[in-house]
This record gives C-alpha cells, structure tokens and sequence, in this order.
C-alpha cells in the first residue's frame, strides 16, 4: 500500500515530546522578622529535591540565610545537592519549584515577587505581634496577587505543648483571617519549636535527614505534602 504521509520514513508515527509545565513559583515569608522562613524554605527545598524535583532557588533576603544554608549543605557534602540561589526572579523555568526568600524589610521587593507568585507560604510564630503583623502581610499580599494564587497560613515554631494557649489563639487567628480571603487556608500540620531545626541550620540538612523518625521529621513531611497539595 502506498504511503502518501509525506514523512520520512524514521519520523513516520513519531510522538512530539511532551512540554514540560512550569513548576509553582512559592514565596516564602512574612512582615515580621524571626518567622522562621528562610529554614522553611531550606528545608523544603531539600525535601522536594530528595524526590527528584528539579528547583531554582532565589535569595532575595539581606542576610543571605537561604545562601549560606546551600553552602554548608555543599561544604558537608550532602546529596542531593542543591544549586547556589540566584538573586533574580529569571531562574524560575519550565519544569522548576522555584523558592523565593526575601527579607521581610524590603518592601520594594516584596512588590516584585508577590504579583509572580502561585503559592505563598506565611510562616507565624504564636504570639500576638506575629498576629498583627501577618494581618498587615495579608493586606499587601491580596492587593499584589495574580487571582489564581493560593495563601497558605501556617503555625511555625509552635510550642510542644500544642494545647497551650499562644498556639491556639494563634491558630484560631489565622483560621479567621483565612476565612475572610479567597484563596486562603491554614495549613493542617504545625512546625514545632524543636531543637531539630536548629542542628538543620548548622549541618546543612533536612530535619527529615538527620533523623528519619524523630517528630520533626514526621511534621515537616506533613507539612511538605500539604504544600504539594496547592500546586
């Protein structure tokens, strides 16, 4: 029978390969200085590259603490590794998480990054201050998103003792705050002040990777799917 394709005959029935969709591009922070982002994002980071996501991370913080987290990482030779953040929003690329830190200060910034962002991730500590300036945060953050863009509220540093009364009344304070933005949620999973977080920052590793069945590790691999979940 007579082929009448007009292809060669290599290229006849040959799939086009598929275009990779880009990946979320999540920014991580809050108003308030000392929430804890810049080891949230670390350790995010590390999470989705154990599973073989491919990332870009962007250090837009003054104090270069995402930076020098991928330095000691690199330093002690853990894998996988983690590329050097860039400080410019041209990394994000099709097929990437892309992880933005940026200093809560910077206010000029925070207007860059916020109207790119699919996922932004607000870290609060339990105490009032924290409340009122996440309040303040939500303000910025509705007046500069692109409307598809999810917020996600989250307890960082949380006290063990999760009944005690900062903890809930921060968490009852984001759940209303939630409830009166679109496209807003409190994240199920707390981060628990442990002392795991700490020895992340100075080994340059996940707290899933120091100790796979410790609590943290089990809290922040919660934490880490709830955030999949948004993208």
């Amino acid at each position: 029978m007579k082929d009448n394709s007009g292809l060669a005959p290599e290229k006849r029935g040959r799939k086009s390969a598929p275009t990779k969709a880009p990946g979320p591009l999540v920014v991580v922070g809050n108003l308030k200085g000392g929430s804890g982002k810049s080891t949230v994002a670390f350790n995010l980071a590390v999470w989705l590259a154990t599973r073989g996501f491919e990332l870009a991370l962007v250090d837009l913080d003054p104090q270069k603490t995402l930076s020098d987290l991928v330095a000691v990482r690199q330093e002690v030779g853990a894998t996988p590794s983690l590329e050097p953040p860039t400080q410019t929003l041209g990394s994000a690329v099709a097929g990437r998480w892309t992880l933005i830190d940026f200093g809560a200060a910077d206010m000029a910034r925070m207007n860059e990054v916020l109207p790119h962002a699919d996922i932004v991730l607000v870290p609060v500590l339990p105490s009032q201050a924290d409340i009122w300036a996440t309040q303040r945060y939500l303000k910025q953050i509705l007046a500069q998103r692109k409307p598809n863009a999810s917020i996600a509220l989250f307890v960082n540093r949380a006290d063990p003792l999760e009944a005690s009364r900062e903890t809930r009344e921060t968490l009852t304070a984001l759940k209303a705050m939630a409830g009166m933005c679109d496209g807003a949620s409190v994240l199920p999973t707390m981060l628990g002040r442990r002392i795991a977080f700490c020895r992340s920052l100075s080994e340059g590793q996940g707290v899933f990777e120091l100790k796979k069945e410790s609590k943290a590790s089990k809290e922040f691999d919660a934490f880490a799917k709830s955030v999949m979940a948004l993208s």
